[in-house]
């Protein structure tokens, strides 16, 4: 949010400068052909949250609590997304005045952005539980990879002052936009692993007067890995800004547009949404399809998906001991060597929506 609200100050910004600096006469554009280039950055406007602190309060019909269910995952992660993150984008405008104050406009811009990480959450099989702690779940930042985006569009566009040096102006418009995916290599390792793993659907226990637990229900199967669906995409815009003319047939301006899609990218994993089912965050009837639902992370038992850590000699251990022999002289710690972990896994998947904001400063010659 605090790139979105600068980015709406320095549009303030450059439209109240425009209006101080009239240093050339009124541009007259009708039945003439313009065309214009900017530069500048847009912002993905959806992103999928972590839910990894939900809770699930069950009532009875005297509207009592008599269970509760509590996400087993590390709280912390509350602050990672996946989204389109703000990046560059440059494009080409030609515009034909059809009036003094009615436009039409075609445009083509690219812009190549981020698509933020994937959350994944292990709790390790030979890891340490702390007292007084239920689980022990450690938090991995996967990048999701690149998402390249060439929006095509066609505006409807009416200036407000044609007879001014400053002229602001409003659009509206409709688009298609062609959408490209880059994984990253270790998205592509994680699918791999995932793809070469087995293992079953695990239960977290209610946390009603007593400690959560984590309990394999599921028969153990072979896991799939990653499916990503970023097809092209439909799309409306709003469109508003102001034209500065500088010099005879040419004119500064500063655009800014809000642009709604019919699609989004989607990101899955084991041909599901998410690799685990999280615990909803909700408060919901005892009798209620919710309710009578098993929520829980993926136990894998054979494979693993990452290399989250050993075992190390604990503070007590004989000098030269063996972790492998003695696994009850040592401690898990997060020291890679070099083998996948089994154990229980969540991985966060979901639909990013193109949704978008836009602002962009540019020049166009009329001819």
């Amino acid at each position: 949010m605090k790139v979105r609200h600068q980015l709406g100050r320095v549009a303030v910004c450059i439209v109240v400068l425009f209006s101080m600096i009239g240093i050339a006469a009124a541009e007259d554009v009708e039945k003439k052909w313009r065309l214009g280039v900017a530069l500048g950055g847009m912002n993905g406007l959806d992103t999928i949250d972590s839910d990894a602190g939900n809770v699930f309060s069950i009532l009875d019909d005297r509207l009592e609590r008599v269970n509760i269910f509590v996400d087993p995952r590390n709280d912390s992660a509350v602050f990672n997304d996946l989204d389109l993150s703000p990046s560059g984008v440059s494009t080409l405008y030609a515009q034909y005045a059809a009036t003094k104050i009615f436009m039409v406009e075609a445009s083509i811009g690219y812009q190549k952005t981020n698509l933020g990480t994937v959350e994944l959450q292990a709790q390790f099989n030979d890891v340490e539980i702390p007292l007084q702690e239920p689980f022990n779940f450690a938090i991995f930042q996967i990048d999701a990879g690149d998402v390249e985006r060439i929006p095509i569009q066609l505006t409807a566009m009416a200036r407000f002052r044609p007879r001014a040096s400053f002229n602001p102006y409003v659009g509206i418009g409709m688009g298609y936009s062609l959408i490209g995916y880059d994984p990253s290599a270790e998205f592509n390792e994680l699918s791999r692993n995932m793809d070469a793993s087995r293992g079953a659907q695990a239960q977290v226990t209610s946390a009603f007067n007593t400690q959560p637990q984590l309990q394999s229900i599921g028969a153990v199967q072979d896991l799939s890995g990653a499916t990503v669906d970023a097809r092209d995409t439909w799309e409306w815009h709003l469109a508003a800004g102001a034209e500065l003319s500088v010099k005879r047939s040419w004119t500064l301006f500063v655009d800014l547009r809000v642009i709604q899609s019919s699609r989004g990218i989607s990101v899955s994993f084991n041909d599901s949404g998410d690799f685990g089912i999280a615990v909803p965050n909700l408060t919901d009837s005892e009798d209620s399809v919710a309710a009578n639902q098993d929520y829980g992370p993926m136990r894998v038992s054979r494979g693993g998906l990452i290399d989250g850590g050993s075992l190390q000699p604990g503070p007590n251990a004989p000098p030269g001991t063996d972790c492998v022999a003695s696994p009850s002289q040592c401690t898990f710690l997060p020291v890679p060597d070099g083998e996948l972990d089994l154990g229980f896994y969540y991985v966060q998947g979901g639909e990013v929506k193109y949704d978008a904001a836009s602002i962009q400063f540019g020049v166009r010659y009329t001819f």
